[in-house]
């Protein structure tokens, strides 16, 4: 069974990557360095996802210009592009805003997983700045993306509770949680969020969760309690992402000097997206709840 007949049509992808280095240099210092991935290359013929939302990657540093031009090449992909930016709100104006919203900025992105490299910032730090996008992003109705461990979706719980309503807050890779975590309080209050339909979940970077077990199905099975579980609570919040081009998982970098992750040019991994749709079917047995994480929930935050 192929992605192209489990896939429904008008499907959305909602995260990816767009690496162009020649164009745009990353800044330094970075914690890793990948190698070019150009919205051409991404695979639509295989996920027949023709709604796509491009991340602003954490090496690609605070300007949204990459992701901009990223955007511009929507008509020549045949593509409904969409885009979450890194956003400094000390330094953006009103008008600058606006601009990224006309050309097809929908949210801020925040990557707050430190995967041992520097400190791991607490639910507190984060919550700070998530404040402070809110206050600033709230009259764009705009969505707020936090890759974070699920502690800090739990500490932040009460804040997000009393955000201004207009404000999407989105939980990337299942609000981090790992294996095992699903049976923590922590988890308990994060599906709290969800079935309050406060928190949004992209349903997207299983291995990365799973990395350590077998791929494919093997590594589904390790986080087959966490999917389940946030698909349960929220099939109106739920939102599915490729995570294309796969990136290598921060345990690689481990030990590593400042200089090596400025020189060492890094492939991507292969990563069976194939399986892991197939299995999410199986999971998924309703074609309602199936058309609403492809299609419905994220066609109604990222039109």
């Amino acid at each position: 069974m192929s992605r192209n007949n489990l896939v429904p049509e008008g499907a959305w992808d909602t995260h990816i990557h767009v690496f162009d280095p020649t164009k745009f240099p990353y800044p330094a210092p970075r914690s890793y360095t990948p190698k070019a991935a150009q919205i051409s290359e991404y695979p639509s013929d295989l996920t027949r996802c023709t709604g796509v939302v491009v991340v602003h990657a954490s090496v690609q540093g605070a300007s949204p210009a990459a992701l901009v031009d990223t955007l511009s090449k929507a008509k020549a992909t045949g593509l409904t592009l969409r885009g979450l930016a890194t956003i400094d709100v000390n330094t953006i104006t009103d008008a600058e805003l606006d601009t990224l919203h006309a050309a097809g900025v929908r949210g801020a992105r925040l990557h707050e997983m430190s995967w041992g490299h520097g400190q791991q910032a607490g639910g507190e730090q984060i919550g700070k700045k998530v404040q402070a996008l809110a206050d600033r992003l709230a009259r764009l109705g705009w969505a707020i993306g936090i890759f974070c461990p699920i502690r800090a979706w739990a500490s932040m719980a009460d804040m997000i509770r009393n955000m201004d309503p207009r404000i999407k807050m989105v939980a990337d890779h299942f609000g981090g949680t790992f294996p095992g975590e699903e049976k923590t309080p922590e988890f308990e209050t994060f599906l709290s969020l969800i079935r309050e339909k406060r928190v949004h979940v992209k349903v997207s970077g299983f291995e990365r969760l799973y990395h350590g077990h077998d791929s494919g199905r093997e590594g589904m099975k390790a986080i087959e309690p966490i999917v389940k579980a946030v698909i349960e609570a929220g099939p109106d919040q739920i939102m599915f992402g490729t995570d294309w081009p796969h990136t290598q998982l921060g345990v690689s970098r481990k030990g590593k000097s400042d200089q090596q992750r400025l020189d060492d040019i890094e492939d991507f991994r292969e990563v069976p997206d194939e399986v892991h749709i197939q299995v999410l079917r199986e999971w998924i047995k309703d074609d309602g709840v199936w058309q609403k994480m492809f299609v419905t929930n994220p066609q109604r935050l990222f039109s």
